[in-house]
């Protein structure tokens, strides 16, 4: 299955601090990536979790959990650039390997939390992007079952400390199978966006403190979101308009992390201010197409920083990635071989000549600034992370004045899961290459179209590749798909990846957006096909006759289904979902209804979430009742 790993949202854990004298120190800080049409996205986070169990659900037991003194709100635009910002430090966390990092966010239907305010957001998420008209719009970020929180499968490793257990930081409850409360509550935002149902969690508190003093070291963890794929707008009923976080994230030890940094220089794009993206890409474990490992913007001056990146241990064999960079009004350029060690290796530099190109030089290293102990961080500061870089130096871009814009449709009968992204591929010409994503975009879940129309270059792909004496020789040429023509494929969590197989090309002059049918997803491998029955009852006949029901698995969306029929005939009724991924044990969903009347304009819509679990590890049926109110 591909994903694309880091969201470019990252929760840095950095810092933890025991419940025992066998314990290290940990701060947990976030960055972000996230796409040009967004000025801010604020998140909010109160707790963070761990369990030695990949696949553990929030119920299950084996949490470790540490709520914050206070919740800590950071801004994950501003964490482009492999920035980091901290939320919370002197977290207390006993050695261990853990095989899960869980998020639990501030919904943005709860009170505005004081680091949120402070921050000047209106919503504890929030999302603020431009619209087509050129208007900045603040509406919340919408959550699927934010009670559950943000689950990230990893394995990550706090080691033995060697002092006693610090004073500072949360205190750290543990569970056995969690008993799950019910407290609700809904609040309506000013722009129409009514929010309900929050149901919260009771634990027990371990006291983890000591009248000693601390002398454990320091353990610095990375947990990666990536905005480009998590952040999926959609339109409901005549024009509304509305952001979903559908989270899939990724876990670092940042000791054992590399980046890769570069400089553009971009005399032949005039006025440029943003839109331009890296990515480094790895091969699926297949080997028949690459995916994307890490995603960053390139920065208003050209520069960028591609933080935190998989190493492996070997000094003499680091793992190599390769880098495209693409965008608006660009031909794409992919530099292939790029070795990174870790961060305690030293740095490996580069010289980039070509026709078009400057000769390069070596970034500035990147240093973190110093960071305050304490619980949480309500106003935290930004900071480069302490990152070795291997640059590949200053490139040139050259211009595409011809680029076009493409959208997707699909089969009749045959819709993409609601969690689908469609990748826009191209292969360079020579023997053994592999398909690179050039391009990628999540669909609009209710409507199986790109909500924004997607831009692609028409020109060749500048191509070179990387040595460790720093010479890279550019060529220009036409991939293996023609100029400006694309493979185009669908991935989703729980589904096999699409088939390489559908071509869009640049259309006629004057004959508008190209479209291409990308057909539907077959399961997993392991997977058998699941059924849901959802009873729906309408608390309120008449209140709403539109709506959707979405499945979600630890935040990420995974399939969706139209309420309309059973809201507008009154008092509700039953919704059936097949083909869903079961008998796995990631088979582990929670409902989330999003309702709204079609008369409205679009100006309002309800979301509410539900408590119990739809556990279909074992099972390939279930079924849930679900009050609308």
């Amino acid at each position: 299955m591909n994903h694309r790993l880091p969201i470019a949202f990252l929760a840095a854990i950095c810092g933890l601090s025991g419940l025992a004298a066998c314990s290290t120190r940990t701060e947990v800080s976030l960055t972000g990536n996230t796409p040009a049409q967004y000025s801010h996205v604020w998140m909010t986070v109160q707790e963070v979790w761990l369990n030695s169990s990949a696949t553990a659900g929030p119920e299950d037991g084996g949490w470790a959990k540490f709520p914050l003194s206070s919740p800590s709100t950071v801004d994950l635009v501003a964490q482009n650039g492999g920035n980091l910002d901290s939320i919370a430090s002197g977290l207390r966390i006993p050695a261990a390997t853990y095989s899960q990092v869980r998020l639990i966010p501030v919904d943005a239907s709860a009170a505005l939390s004081a680091s949120a305010q402070n921050a000047g957001a209106l919503y504890n998420f929030e999302a603020d992007y431009v619209d087509s008209k050129g208007v900045t719009q603040q509406v919340p970020l919408a959550l699927l079952n934010p009670d559950k929180g943000i689950g990230i499968q990893t394995s990550i490793k706090v080691p033995v400390g060697n002092g006693s257990p610090s004073l500072t930081g949360a205190s750290a409850t543990s569970t056995g199978a969690l008993p799950f409360g019910s407290s609700s509550g809904t609040a309506t935002s000013p722009f129409g966006y009514t929010t309900g149902t929050m149901t919260s969690n009771t634990t027990s508190t371990v006291s983890s403190t000591s009248s000693a003093t601390s002398n454990t070291a320091s353990n610095s963890f990375a947990v990666a979101l990536d905005g480009g794929s998590d952040l999926v707008p959609f339109s409901f009923a005549t024009g509304g308009t509305a952001i979903l976080l559908s989270a899939h994230g990724a876990a670092y030890d940042l000791a054992q992390a590399g980046a890769i940094s570069g400089q553009l220089t971009l005399i032949n794009i005039p006025n440029y201010s943003s839109g331009l993206r890296v990515s480094a890409q790895t091969l699926n474990a297949d080997g028949t197409r690459h995916i994307i490992a890490c995603a960053t913007a390139v920065q208003s001056d050209g520069s960028f920083l591609l933080y935190p990146l998989a190493t492996n241990s070997s000094a003499t064999s680091p793992l190599t990635y390769d880098v495209v960079i693409h965008g608006p009004g660009i031909a794409t350029i992919v530099v292939k071989g790029v070795q990174v060690p870790r961060a305690s290796s030293s740095t490996t530099t580069g010289t980039t000549t070509s026709a078009t190109s400057t000769t390069g030089t070596s970034s500035t290293p990147y240093t973190t600034g110093n960071t305050p102990t304490g619980t949480s961080s309500s106003s935290s500061t930004t900071t480069n992370p302490n990152v070795n870089a291997v640059s590949i130096a200053t490139l040139t871009p050259r211009a595409d004045p011809d680029s076009y814009t493409a959208n997707i449709a699909t089969a009749p009968g045959a819709p993409l899961p609601a969690g689908a992204m469609v990748n826009f591929y191209q292969t360079l010409g020579g023997k053994g290459e592999v398909p690179y994503v050039i391009e990628s975009s999540p669909i609009d879940p209710f409507n199986q179209v790109l909500f924004n129309t997607q831009t692609l270059a028409s020109a060749t792909v500048d191509s070179g590749t990387w040595s460790t004496n720093g010479a890279v020789i550019i060529v220009s040429a036409s991939p293996a798909e023609g100029d400006g023509t694309y493979k185009v494929a669908a991935v989703a969590p729980g589904y096999s990846d699409g088939a390489l197989d559908p071509l869009v090309s640049a259309p006629k002059p004057n004959s508008g957006t190209a479209t291409v049918v990308v057909p539907t997803l077959k399961l997993g491998a392991g997977a058998t096909a699941g059924s849901l029955a959802a009873n729906v009852i309408a608390t309120a006949p008449g209140k709403y006759d539109q709506g959707e029901l979405l499945l979600s698995h630890d935040g990420a969306l995974v399939a969706a289904a139209s309420l309309d029929a059973v809201l507008t005939q009154g008092t509700g009724g039953v919704v059936k979902m097949a083909n869903l991924p079961s008998g796995t044990p990631n088979a582990l969903y929670y409902a989330t209804v999003l309702a709204w009347k079609s008369t409205d304009s679009g100006s309002s819509v309800q979301r509410q979430w539900y408590p119990q679990a739809i556990d279909m590890r074992t099972s390939t049926s279930a079924s849930i009742t679900l009050p609308v109110n």
